[in-house]
């Protein structure tokens, strides 16, 4: 397929750029979890512009989780047509298993957990039963889409119409969150408000893969600006002010879903024209992205670990912005290390052990 083709069509440049946009969805969230804001408020109201844009992006930052399940969603598509449904799910877990089981060692050790906390933390036990985020929410949750992915493929592959198909699931999300919004404990909403955005994701890849004839005109792109302006500017009333969505934790669910379903197909649209324009910008940029989206579910890990020293830093006098460059250089560092050891010890070592035993055996 050529690049003008690939250009026009924005699902299919979502899908070029795709690890690029989960770089960038993972600094989103690092920002969210670790950055003391630096700006101080000041009697200018221009200045104070910059201040409300460090504090906004910092309190929303979750929304790149919602990026990120749009796009493994998305990714998941392809996966499941190249493989059986057991290698499937032996490969979604060799993926999420390794920084997960490694931190939560890690984790044991400094805070003396019970071999039952243990259990119950890494099995996603106290997940559900207890609170998502006793232990690196993310996890538990997207190992709950893989698991139920093959099958809501199947069904999905079967209906005629896979817009409307994902259109009534989501409806069926509304009216189940609206029937158990007394009864569902209130924690778990942070997870369920995620899975229209997941089935988003599932159509957008499928229309990836099966309508390249797809034309994106300018009017679409300021479609999705609208759809982008409208998410972010719920996103700053539910945070700023008293209003309400109806659904539970709502802040959870229409504002990042509405940013999601938007944001990454500008950002690709951005990078495409940036290649055109001025290459060396765009492969500065998609080089960097990248290398963050290769490591973002490492980076999600650590970083959940190097959060909790920030009140220590702060209370032995360190400055603000020592303190955001530090953590944030460390968290990448190690999970820059955590991939490579991951990839060395699932990859690279079999490889070397199979290809000695076979040396072995020819002399």
């Amino acid at each position: 397929m050529n690049e003008h083709t690939i250009s026009k069509n924005g699902f299919l440049l979502l899908s070029k750029y795709r690890t690029a946009i989960m770089g960038f969805a993972a600094l989103w969230i690092l920002i969210f979890h670790v950055w003391e804001p630096l700006i101080p408020y000041t009697s200018n109201p221009v200045l104070n512009i910059f201040v409300y844009l460090e504090h906004f992006n910092k309190r929303f930052g979750f929304a790149g989780v919602d990026i990120f399940l749009l796009l493994s969603g998305a990714g998941l598509t392809y996966a499941i047509k190249k493989e059986s449904v057991p290698v499937f799910y032996a490969k979604r877990m060799r993926r999420v298993l390794p920084p997960y089981l490694l931190l939560a060692v890690i984790r044991a050790i400094f805070e003396k957990w019970s071999i039952l906390d243990f259990i119950r933390n890494v099995s996603g036990y106290n997940f559900y039963t207890v609170h998502i985020f006793s232990f690196l929410w993310f996890v538990p949750a997207i190992i709950t889409f893989y698991l139920f992915f093959p099958l809501y493929f199947k069904l999905f592959s079967k209906a005629k119409n896979k817009l409307l198909f994902t259109g009534c699931v989501i409806l069926i999300w509304m009216l189940l969150t609206f029937l158990v919004r007394n009864i569902m404990p209130y924690h778990l909403f942070g997870f369920t408000n995620r899975i229209p955005i997941f089935v988003v994701g599932i159509y957008v890849g499928y229309v990836s893969q099966n309508h390249k004839e797809i034309v994106f005109r300018k009017w679409t792109y300021l479609l999705l600006l609208a759809v982008l302006s409208i998410g972010l500017y719920l996103a700053y009333i539910y945070n700023y002010t008293s209003f309400k969505i109806f659904v539970n934790q709502g802040n959870t669910f229409l504002p990042p879903f509405l940013i999601a379903i938007s944001l990454p197909f500008l950002l690709a649209k951005l990078l495409d024209i940036l290649e055109n324009r001025v290459l060396t910008l765009e492969r500065i940029l998609n080089v960097t992205l990248s290398f963050f989206g290769a490591i973002s579910l490492e980076l999600y890990c650590f970083q959940d670990w190097f959060e909790k020293s920030i009140p220590y830093l702060q209370y032995f006098g360190f400055p603000d912005i020592v303190i955001n460059f530090s953590v944030i250089l460390i968290s990448i560092a190690t999970a820059w290390v955590c991939s490579k050891l991951t990839k060395f010890f699932l990859q690279e070592l079999p490889g070397l052990i199979k290809n000695r035993k076979k040396n072995e055996k020819v002399t």
